[in-house]
């Protein structure tokens, strides 16, 4: 279903009974960060905070994504690669790059449905600074206020393409805030291109309260050569309605709050310790400083935030929606997977379970090798390769085939000095780190120098007669249907 913003959805929650609404007043320090925490552990529905302590006239709202449940709500469908399915499979077979493909999409497709619009705003310059918005303290070590869940818009300098991700922000005071994007995210990499062509400072847009498709199309690390505009626009049905920036840079035209100015980029400050995902605080660690010249607010504004730590919590929920959405534009680069599954307690980049259609000796590893190098799949930390017939979503059956297939020396390969999630603590020299890959998959006689063994299988006659009968009597104890 598409929302053309944060207000649509809400309201569209509420009708359902689907919206926890709180009005007793809430503070910002750790309080709304702990309140949403319990609400995600315990699939609870969207909070939305009608008192913010010290911020009269502001709402929050946060655990948007409070599930799995609550991406199937948003796209209407049990299965979310359906979503994707059918425009990935308007590329055809051949797997040539992303970049390749959708260069010559708006000609091949006619894409101007799902491409981004222009449109007057909904919001209007205001006179506040940083500190007059409810960012929150999530932990009680964290080094300050976070916006959590602020989109950061950007634009490329040297194709002009727009680009929008989500990361951490440090407010430190009125004017500046300290932006967290790490080496291989697409803000550092925009932040490089600015450097190598003599420029200092970067325009950009902090933007919060948005659609619910746009903020997880911001904050999922699409495939390589995917635009996000255009990605969002696929997800939602339609292109996105954008308002360009007096500093040049697009953004949502019905956003809740705008921030507008630059990142200083030799500015750079000591930012965190932060309470992240992996359950643990990150260190302080230098990063750019954002400058602000201007801000733009709707009435009665709405601040969207989330809070990170152990799973399962939103980022978490995040992942498996991405897992299922990106499933299909893996096929395209990796055609021979069959399933994907990111279990949410490996934290989206640390374990990843494959399944492959098996056709040759050293197929597995070929996967391995394939994903290792396909965008924020690089990151995996322990990658498991099974046979088509295994479930990668039941662990048990996973486990059975490393059980039954697995000979460690052989089939178990360490990568070191790998590229890896430079939030992992357990990394010694950050992002670089090793990796284990294992070939869970039945061998091929050139792989062992032996016919692998028949597994065992029942007499089919004999099935079809205790099938019978475990009808008949296994109903009487409401064992079996």
């Amino acid at each position: 279903m598409t929302f053309r913003d944060l207000r649509e959805y809400i309201d569209f929650m509420k009708r359902r009974g689907k919206l926890l609404e709180i009005e007793d007043e809430i503070s910002p320090d750790l309080e709304i960060a702990e309140l949403i925490r319990r609400a995600c552990y315990a699939n609870m529905p969207p909070v939305l905070l009608k008192r913010v302590k010290d911020y009269p006239g502001w709402k929050v709202i946060g655990n948007i994504f409070y599930s799995i449940s609550a991406f199937k709500e948003l796209f209407g469908t049990e299965r979310l690669e359906l979503v994707t399915e059918e425009f990935v499979k308007s590329f055809g077979r051949v797997p040539i790059t992303f970049t390749e493909k959708f260069t010559s999409l708006p000609v091949a497709l006619k894409l101007g449905r799902i491409t981004p619009k222009s449109r007057g705003a909904e919001f209007k310059r205001a006179d506040v600074g940083l500190n007059g918005v409810p960012a929150i303290k999530t932990w009680p070590k964290d080094a300050g206020r976070y916006m959590t869940f602020t989109l950061t818009f950007a634009k490329d300098p040297e194709s002009g393409a727009n680009r929008m991700g989500v990361y951490r922000i440090q407010v430190l005071n009125d004017k500046e805030a300290l932006i967290h994007w790490q080496a291989l995210k697409g803000g550092s990499h925009l932040a490089s291109k600015y450097l190598e062509s003599g420029e200092r400072e970067m325009p950009i847009a902090l933007v919060t309260g948005v659609d619910p498709i746009t903020a997880l199309v911001a904050a999922s690390p699409v495939p390589p050569g995917l635009d996000k505009f255009l990605f969002a626009g696929i997800l939602r049905g339609e292109g996105l309605e954008v308002k360009k920036l007096d500093n040049g840079v697009l953004v949502p035209s019905r956003a809740e709050v705008v921030m507008e100015g630059y990142v200083d980029l030799r500015d750079l400050r000591p930012e965190g310790p932060f309470g992240d995902h992996l359950g643990y605080y990150t260190p302080q660690q230098p990063y750019p400083t954002f400058k602000l010249e201007s801000t733009y607010l709707r009435e009665d504004p709405i601040f969207h935030v989330t809070s990170v730590g152990k799973p399962p919590l939103e980022d978490a929920w995040i992942g498996r929606a991405t897992e299922r959405l990106f499933l299909p534009f893996v096929r395209l680069i990796v055609p021979e997977v069959v399933d994907m599954y990111l279990p949410e307690y490996g934290l989206y980049t640390g374990v990843g379970i494959f399944s492959i259609k098996k056709q040759y000796p050293g197929h597995a590893r070929k996967v391995m090798m394939g994903l290792w190098g396909s965008g924020q799949l690089s990151l995996l930390k322990l990658l498991i390769v099974v046979d088509a017939d295994v479930n990668v979503h039941d662990i048990n059956q996973v486990i059975y085939a490393i059980t039954t297939t697995v000979d460690p020396k052989r089939d178990v390969m360490i990568v070191e000095n790998g590229i890896t999630d430079s939030l992992d603590h357990t990394v010694p020299n950050p992002p670089l780190g090793s990796k284990m890959g294992i070939d869970a998959t039945r061998k091929l006689k050139e792989e062992i120098g032996k016919e692998w063994p028949e597994e065992v299988e029942s007499d089919r006659e004999v099935a079809k007669r205790v099938d019978a009968l475990i009808q008949r009597y296994g109903s009487r104890f409401k064992v079996f249907p």
